[in-house]
């Protein structure tokens, strides 16, 4: 346990194998209450209008679930080893996600105990209840058994005083530094994460959604990553300019006689309230798209503005030469 890779995957795998087993259990105590047939599908009335051999079902929705689990845990253990850390809440995500197949088979066995044949089956108003105590028994696992690893900092100096840092800028040159971060896991779960639980959703609760119905959650998704995957940070002579996803907006420029000094420091991916652009009760303006290293502007008004950027000790040190050539002419 005291291994994080272990804990790791132990937090993604043990919840859809624990339940995954109870599934498999329940299905053995009940092989005489159940038939060869269970519903997995109910029409718009409410009645069942088809059904999958039990042996069947159970096989598929059990290696849906396994291999869901595992292509997780590869992902996490993958931003693990690049030093992105590990996250509790998208653990535990991840791991309810994996365990929804498991609710499926639940749902089917459910409604079908003790039914003559699957056309005698119960309504499907169980499966919305069975989902949520599926996958928040699964993401409670993953949320008891991870561990909380911070980003791994890269060269970047968090408790240096703020205008220390220099790219040694003389006087007489300029300098331009265009730079930012991705958060390619993010755009991906943004543009997935809605249309997938609707089409879920829908199928266990016997009402699945027509596909044309998923444009609007997919394009709902599509916006949001569009918006929150990426930041851009430009410097120059005259200021700095942060762009926030693939559109560029929000924005904000901050002119360099705004700024007093710059430095860097290391953001929690839910600390400043979240992804995106946030703005806490001090007036501080983030600008994140994952957790991690950060650039951090201190304006003449003491608030703050930070954008998650990767290398910000050239970012800080490049508008710290800036605003002092700037300070010495105007002296």
């Amino acid at each position: 346990m005291r291994s994080v890779p272990f804990r790791v995957a132990l937090a993604v795998l043990g919840g859809p194998v624990l339940l995954s087993g109870a599934a498999l259990a329940l299905r053995n105590a009940w092989s005489d209450r159940l038939p060869a047939e269970v519903a997995t599908h109910w029409g718009p009335s409410g009645a069942p209008d088809r059904a999958t051999d039990l042996d069947v079902l159970t096989t598929w929705t059990l290696l849906a679930a396994l291999v869901l689990a595992v292509a997780f845990t590869i992902a996490a253990l993958v931003l693990l080893r690049r030093g992105r850390g590990v996250h509790r809440p998208l653990l535990g995500l991840a791991s309810g996600l994996a365990a929804l197949p498991v609710a499926a088979l639940a749902t089917s066995m459910l409604a079908t105990l003790d039914a003559a044949s699957w056309r005698e089956a119960s309504g499907a108003a169980l499966a919305i209840p069975v989902i949520l105590a599926t996958a928040g028994a699964a993401g409670a696992v993953a949320w008891f058994i991870a561990p909380d690893v911070p980003p791994e900092q890269r060269p970047v100096d968090a408790t240096a005083v703020a205008g220390a840092q220099s790219v040694g800028l003389s006087e007489h040159e300029r300098a331009t530094w265009v730079g930012g971060s991705t958060n390619a896991g993010l755009a991906v779960l943004c543009v997935v994460a809605l249309p997938v639980v609707v089409a879920v959703v829908g199928a266990l609760s016997g009402s699945p959604a027509p596909w044309s119905s998923l444009l609007v959650p997919l394009g709902i998704g599509l916006l949001a990553a569009l918006g929150v995957g990426s930041v851009r940070v430009t410097i120059d002579a005259d200021a700095v300019s942060i762009r926030m996803g693939v559109l560029g907006y929000p924005r904000r420029t901050v002119p360099l006689d705004d700024i007093t000094s710059a430095g860097t420091t290391t953001l929690g991916v839910l600390g400043n309230g979240g992804l995106g652009v946030r703005t806490n009760t001090s007036g501080d303006v983030a600008f994140k798209c994952r957790g991690g290293d950060a650039l951090v502007l201190t304006l003449r008004s003491n608030r703050r503005v930070l954008a998650t950027v990767d290398r910000p000790d050239q970012a800080a040190g490049l508008v710290n030469d800036l605003v002092r050539q700037a300070r010495n002419r105007a002296g």
